[in-house]
């Protein structure tokens, strides 16, 4: 990495435990993901601001002086960042995407944001290239928004000085202080409002920070001790409404409130518990630990099946369940349901033989498979990018 050539990464989330469930103030469980979105920023002297998100077919480009037109050179809180500022966003839309749709208008607008906001009070504007790309599936539940979110606040905040280039830690990995990491977290969210309105900062704070956190009545609370997990994440490809689903819950919880209510304790109850085995996995070496990956395998299909009673899951999922089961392993849906993706817990000793035919099972179902860990570290800097990402 150079000041003025740098790549950031940031990973994506999984729900263990608890979705639909913290609508009704329980607990939620969400894990930081090994799959990451790169940013790789580049300073340059063209007068030019490029953008390129080759996930959505996104390649744009916009003058300095269409950019410094807009921006306001009031002063910034960079430590504060304050509320959404309607008026600026507009400006933004109707003068630079207004032939633009969908995600790439949404992609462009978090962009053009971050960059006015954070670079807006600078006498002359930067010139920068910047390309996203992400091992993540968009529009999957798995917190892509936010991902890229953190690493382009992440990359504009180190382009302008307000955080320090991290140093190596521990395993010689490049990581922001927690004064630093709790910046980039408030600037990130406030992408993820231009994409998500009302976002609950579960997704940003799990890109940022990394690990797992406990989410509750509006709470985050990071967990300080998880152990790295195994995992096989399963995309349906099925597009789904989380607004919907919530919707349809409530519905059913209104009309069986005391049937509900029990199904919404007893989910509090899995989250609970497996925070209790995460942290005692944390501690205790990888071979005295089988009874807790029993233990958490029956949580899966306990949520898995309370899930079910809150109708949420979809003909896929289900199918998901059962392939995997077959194998004698164990599967959840994880987010909103209705589609999106399920994870399958792997233990340690998992062979990748017995892996590979249920991926074969899965993907002849038409279902997109990848393997990875869950407890990853958050937003980093890396000096080049990764094999197998462009």
């Amino acid at each position: 990495m150079t000041d003025m050539n740098f790549i950031i990464s940031a990973p994506g989330k999984v729900i263990l435990h608890g979705e639909h469930a913290v609508v009704y103030g329980k607990s939620a469980i969400a894990a930081s993901l090994n799959l990451r979105s790169y940013v790789h920023l580049l300073r340059k002297d063209d007068g030019e601001i490029t953008v390129e998100l080759p996930a959505v077919g996104l390649k744009q480009s916009w003058s300095i002086k269409q950019l410094q037109d807009i921006a306001r050179h009031d002063k910034v809180d960079i430590q504060n960042p304050s509320t959404q500022n309607d008026e600026l966003l507009r400006t933004i839309k109707e003068a630079l995407c207004k032939d633009l749709e969908d995600t790439k208008l949404q992609a462009s607008l978090t962009f053009l944001y971050l960059y006015i906001t954070i670079c807006g009070s600078a006498s002359i504007l930067p010139s920068v290239s910047v390309k996203i790309t992400s091992k993540l599936p968009v529009g999957a539940g798995l917190g892509s928004s936010a991902s890229f979110s953190v690493c382009l606040a992440a990359a504009l905040l180190l382009l302008q000085g307000h955080i320090t280039a991290p140093v190596k830690g521990d395993k010689e990995l490049k990581q922001w202080k927690e004064e630093d990491l709790d910046l980039i977290n408030k600037w990130a969210i406030q992408g993820e409002r231009i994409i998500h309105g009302t976002p609950s900062g579960i997704d940003n704070s799990v890109a940022t920070y990394g690990g797992a956190i406990k989410f509750q009545a509006g709470k985050i609370t990071k967990l300080n001790k998880i152990p790295r997990l195994r995992i096989l994440l399963t995309s349906t490809d099925v597009p789904r409404s989380t607004k919907v689903l919530v919707a349809n819950v409530r519905e059913r919880h209104n009309r069986l409130s005391d049937v509900m209510q029990h199904v919404m304790d007893a989910t509090e109850a899995v989250t609970e518990q497996c925070e209790r085995l995460l942290e005692t996995m944390a501690t205790e070496s990888q071979t005295s630990i089988e009874s807790e990956y029993t233990s958490l395998e029956e949580l899966i299909d306990i949520n898995q099946h309370l899930l079910e009673a809150m109708g949420v899951s979809h003909v896929t999922l289900d199918k998901i369940c059962h392939v995997t089961s077959k194998y004698k392993l164990h599967s959840k849906l994880t987010g909103a349901g209705g589609g999106g993706c399920a994870f399958t817990l792997l233990r340690p000793d998992t062979e990748h033989s017995m892996l590979n035919d249920v991926v074969k099972e899965l993907e002849a179902e038409g279902f997109n498979c990848f393997e990875t860990e869950v407890g990853s570290y958050g937003v980093m800097v890396h000096d080049t990018l990764p094999d197998g990402v462009s």
